[in-house]
């Protein structure tokens, strides 16, 4: 039968429990499309742009917590999903990348939109299989289908993740025949498990944290997760923990220090002494302060301990000081933790917690008299915004301003925080958008907007997606972090400063448009911009800034901290 192979992978796609596909227009792989349509289950979202496609998908998988499939034709069209699957692979969202292709025999013989396609994403994905381009025995027939099992499995065990599928097609393409019956395929399963410290261990490391006076609980990009908040809110409720978490950490807890950077702004040497752990627990995935990370490469605690269940992570050594990895996940450990913890009396919680404090109160003292510039706005966004709604952070400054404020750890919160690249972060945003079904917003630069403004070009935009755009001529982390500002190659070269206009890109792709020059525009933009009833429609806020004073404002607020 022509094709058998694609009804084989559409039905075990489905009985896996696969039901949303991305993919993008192209001959090679039109087959597959025509039978993922017809299979039941699988519902289809067509975006053009392939990079785009794969952010879209990661945004989708986000929100699911499990697999979406991607489907793209062969040659170059494959490359482009290498920014979202190396994303996804750092940040161990699940994804099925399939590429068509030709058969083997056609690689590197002149003919078009061929390249080698085989391990093509190789040290970004779990795994990658090449599949056979027909089945004819029933040996065939067992190998592909436990295969395409295997990788469907693999996106999620024994750790979560992109897998690839390079699936070969001859020609005809078209002459596609229907089995007369629907296929049934008989794929084997995986079973579920939670990876638990052995008790002897276990009680070796609940020795130390009980014997320690000063702990520290350092929390990086996070799922939401109920379990693991109460686990944490009653492992600080000592007086020998401190707990610091991040917007990304989704760890919504009054006792936590959400705001680490303003916290720690230049400690003096007793205050680095008094405020050191002798003991790091780690917990989740990156983390977005450079601040704290080179803070406890100097303190050094004398243990540090990292809990990750993905073997990729074994002996990450962020801050220099690994003593022990802890290969469970994070929920089991955490509660086996806290079933043999005793809490220490001791002054550590509440000395950072005094720090904490002072900091916050000289934050809203600066902020009394900030004038109009990113850090204004950032304050007001975060009043504005939807409670209940969800926070995409787009990468350089949209995420480290969050990092500042309170009020952006009450929102759940999103980053492309895997590899940190500005590419994507819109079009992972409107993936996340057509799943959660509750207001999202994304907040970008204009350089992150402009590079994945392909995000628009997409028929199937939630209205309740809004972008919040700052547009402050150019890529202003340059004029933020320390170094570039010191060259004359900062403007032509660095900064990518530009004229563009974003308001014909929005209305061109359909979108309402809203823009704000100054505080009292954006205060009467935002509640209109936020009502969620303009048309049905996905909305987009440019908000125009200074880019000079934006930059030299964020100094002085930090130069006033450290006070």
């Amino acid at each position: 039968m022509k094709n058998n192979q694609l009804h084989l992978l559409a039905a075990v796609m489905a009985g896996k429990g696969i039901t949303h596909v991305v993919v993008s227009p192209g001959s090679r792989n039109a087959p597959a499309i025509v039978v993922f349509n017809r299979q039941p289950g699988l519902s289809l979202f067509s975006i053009s742009d392939e990079r785009s496609a794969g952010f879209y998908a990661l945004g989708m998988a986000q929100q699911l917590r499990r697999p979406v499939a991607l489907l793209c034709t062969s040659g170059s069209a494959a490359l482009n999903y290498a920014p979202a699957i190396v994303e996804a692979f750092y940040q161990k969202v699940p994804l099925l990348i399939i590429t068509a292709d030709r058969p083997e025999a056609w690689i590197d013989q002149g003919d078009s939109q061929t390249i080698r396609q085989r391990n093509v994403f190789s040290g970004y994905v779990r795994k990658s299989y090449n599949l056979p381009d027909n089945i004819n025995e029933q040996d065939d027939y067992r190998f592909f289908e436990r295969s395409v099992s295997e990788a469907i499995d693999r996106t999620l065990f024994p750790a979560a993740g992109p897998v690839h599928i390079n699936l070969p097609l001859s020609e005809p393409l078209y002459d596609i025949e229907w089995p007369a019956e629907a296929v049934q395929p008989r794929s084997p399963g995986i079973v579920s498990t939670t990876i638990r410290v052995d008790e002897t261990e276990m009680s070796h490391i609940a020795d130390i944290w009980n014997s320690s006076a000063s702990k520290m609980i350092l929390a990086g990009q996070m799922l939401p997760d109920a379990e693991i908040n109460h686990l944490l809110e009653q492992l600080a409720d000592d007086p020998s923990v401190t707990l610091l978490t991040e917007t990304t950490s989704n760890v919504t807890i009054q006792s936590a220090i959400s705001c680490i950077d303003r916290t720690i702004e230049a400690m003096d040497a007793a205050e680095t002494e008094d405020l050191k752990p002798s003991v790091l627990l780690t917990i989740g995935g990156a983390v977005v302060s450079k601040k704290i990370k080179a803070l406890l490469r100097k303190m050094r605690p004398l243990h540090h301990w990292h809990v990750s269940a993905d073997t990729d992570e074994f002996h990450m050594d962020t801050y220099q000081s690994l003593t022990l990895t802890i290969p469970a996940q994070t929920h089991a450990f955490l509660s086996q933790l806290m079933g043999k913890r005793i809490p220490h009396n001791s002054h550590f919680g509440q000395s950072w917690m005094d720090r904490s404090s002072k900091c916050a109160g000289k934050h809203l003292e600066f902020l009394r008299s900030a004038p109009f510039c990113d850090l204004s706005v950032y304050q007001a966004l975060f009043r504005e915004m939807p409670a209940d709604g969800h926070l995409h952070l787009g990468n350089s400054t949209p995420v480290r301003y969050a990092q500042l404020f309170d009020q952006a750890s009450q929102f759940i919160s999103w980053s492309n925080r895997g590899t940190s690249g500005i590419d994507g972060c819109v079009s992972t945003a409107a993936g996340a958008s057509a799943i959660c079904q509750q207001p999202l917003t994304v907040i970008t630069g204009d350089v992150g907007f402009l590079y994945d403004s392909n995000a628009l070009w997409n028929s199937n935009l939630s209205p309740l997606l809004r972008i919040i755009l700052i547009n402050n001529g150019g890529g202003n982390i340059f004029r933020v972090i320390p170094g570039p500002d010191n060259f004359e190659e900062l403007e032509p070269f660095i900064e990518t400063a530009h004229n563009l206009n974003v308001e014909g890109i929005v209305r061109n792709f359909g979108l309402n448009y809203h823009q704000a020059h100054n505080q009292e525009e954006l205060e009467q933009a935002l509640p209109a911009f936020f009502a969620m009833q303009e048309n049905n429609k996905p909305a987009l806020l440019e908000i125009f800034t200074p880019n000079k004073l934006s930059a030299n404002v964020l100094k002085e607020y930090f130069n006033f901290i450290a006070s």
